[in-house]
């Protein structure tokens, strides 16, 4: 560029500041700007207006309906207008009742307790009140100074004593959940031959009954606290949770605490298992859980190994069973057939091992046992009850057991 006053230079720089200026505002997008409102030329005020009757029709579809009424053709404007609302006559609760039924079946519709209809459903009904029966401890008569056939024949008054209905067999064992630790469950237990007696009864004479047999039976809370029940106490509640989590495959396992429990068919028996069990794969079924003091360090592969005639589990094959002869197995059978359960788990628990083994009812084994309780509970417990006939006499000592 040539010029003495270089003014060619100058607008030389211009006009590649103008072209510079115009590439770089077409690669802008809209929002690399301010926002700004393009009002409509034509427009110079907006009157505000009811959302319904807004045309919104466009210029177009405008001039189309304008032209169809030039040529006197019949038509409907492009025009959003409110639809004619239907006239839905009112609810009657004759007309809802099949939907409310519906509802009330498939969830807690808690709205329905206010209509007349269905409020009786949502109040609580208290419980009638079952009255208890008296324990058999109130039967004591002060007959020490009669001989037996004479308090044997006042007892035969007293023959159906331990009868209770289904409804008092209920309210007892729900009296009595707390077992050990209410006053309750001892007062229902005295004169019953619950399910750890029950082997001592079967064991001793009916002519000559051990007195210990006969003090455990009609004062079962006469009972002195060792080393080896506390330990088996402070850990029963582990092994519940131990046996739940084992248990889990089961389909809808529940496991529940129960109280003293009576069998309205002999009356005269009661147990208290550490639980009752269901499941919709086995059924009822109810626990019992020991945890031997004397193994509470070992396996109990180690204590089966150990040969102690005291120890109550046995090896079979490649099973634990529980011996026969063994007191707990009484106690078991006891259980399972005043429980009318299906089996009994009988959980053993050390703090190295837990073993679970599943017993299941002996009616061979039972049918002499029950009949031997009911005579016990006749001869022997009655007498003891109304008259403290063998306290006040010489028994059989508890050596001389048959």
């Amino acid at each position: 560029m040539a010029g003495l006053a270089e003014t060619c230079t100058h607008v030389g720089a211009l006009l590649f500041k103008v072209e510079a200026t115009v590439r770089i505002r077409g690669t802008k997008t809209v929002t690399d700007e301010p926002a700004y409102w393009m009002l409509p030329g034509n427009l110079k005020k907006i009157h505000p207006e009811v959302g319904h009757k807004i045309d919104y029709s466009t210029s177009a579809s405008q001039k189309t309906t304008l032209d169809k009424k030039i040529q006197a053709e019949v038509s409907t404007p492009a025009r959003r207008s409110c639809p004619q609302k239907r006239k839905i006559p009112p609810a009657n609760l004759k007309d809802l009742c099949p939907l409310l039924d519906t509802l009330l079946e498939h969830s807690k519709a808690v709205g329905l307790s206010g209509m007349e209809k269905y409020y009786t459903l949502f109040t609580h009904k208290p419980e009638q009140s079952i009255m208890l029966p008296k324990s058999l401890a109130s039967l004591y008569n002060n007959m020490q100074s009669h001989d037996l056939s004479a308090i044997l024949q006042c007892c035969e008054k007293y023959k159906d004593v331990a009868a209770v209905t289904d409804e008092q067999a209920e309210a007892i064992e729900k009296h009595t959940r707390l077992q050990h630790k209410c006053s309750a469950w001892y007062e229902c237990r005295a004169g019953q031959i619950t399910s750890s007696t029950m082997h001592a009864v079967f064991a001793t004479s009916l002519e000559r009954p051990a007195l210990t047999v006969v003090k455990q039976v009609w004062n079962p809370g006469n009972t002195v606290s060792t080393v080896q029940t506390k330990w088996g106490v402070n850990h029963e509640g582990d092994a519940q949770k131990a046996y739940i989590k084992i248990r889990a495959r089961h389909k809808n396992q529940k496991v529940k605490s129960c109280g003293f429990i009576i069998n309205t068919d002999f009356p005269e028996l009661g147990a208290s298992p550490d639980g009752l069990t269901t499941c919709d794969c086995c059924g009822n079924g109810c626990l019992e859980i020991k945890c031997p003091y004397k193994y509470r360090t070992s396996c109990i592969q180690q204590a089966v190994d150990a040969n102690d005639k005291n120890f109550f589990l046995q090896l079979s094959g490649n099973e634990l069973h529980l011996k026969k002869h063994h007191p707990y197995y009484t106690q078991v059978q006891t259980e399972i057939f005043v429980t009318k359960s299906n089996h009994c788990d009988l959980v053993v628990c050390t703090e190295k091992d837990m073993a679970i083994v599943r017993v299941f009812p002996d009616q061979e084994f039972w049918e002499p046992h029950l009949q031997k309780a009911q005579s016990f509970f006749k001869n022997i417990c009655l007498p003891e009850l109304v008259g403290r006939y063998f306290s006040e006499h010489t028994c059989t000592p508890a050596s001389r057991e048959t």
